[in-house]
């Protein structure tokens, strides 16, 4: 789930949000996770801290790529969208033949 994309806040569900055991981990404070025993993982933050959460290693992995993939597509839309401002904002430059395949007269 994106909370601030252009301040790059993402965070993901390690269960379904109607579930009252469910854990929002924000993606970007992870440092690491591994297998702990009884099928669930330990989450270690960058502040050092560790829980050891209801949730498989697999599962948790799972969300982690896919919050990872939604940010990488909605920074590159972002950064499209930037251009194709700039490219409005500044208008279209005419190229001439040379300039276009990189030749010089």
């Amino acid at each position: 789930m994106t909370i601030d994309p252009t301040n790059f806040i993402y965070f993901f569900p390690t269960a379904s949000p109607n579930n009252p055991e469910c854990i929002w981990i924000a993606l970007d404070h992870i440092n690491y996770f591994k297998r702990a025993e009884n099928a669930h993982t330990q989450v270690v933050f960058k502040n050092k801290q560790s829980f050891i959460i209801p949730v498989s290693y697999t599962t948790l992995n799972n969300q982690v790529l896919r919050t990872a993939l939604l940010k990488t597509t909605l920074i590159r839309r972002i950064e499209d969208s930037e251009r194709k401002a700039l490219y409005f904002v500044n208008g279209s430059k005419i190229m001439n033949a040379s300039e276009r395949t990189g030749a010089y007269q």
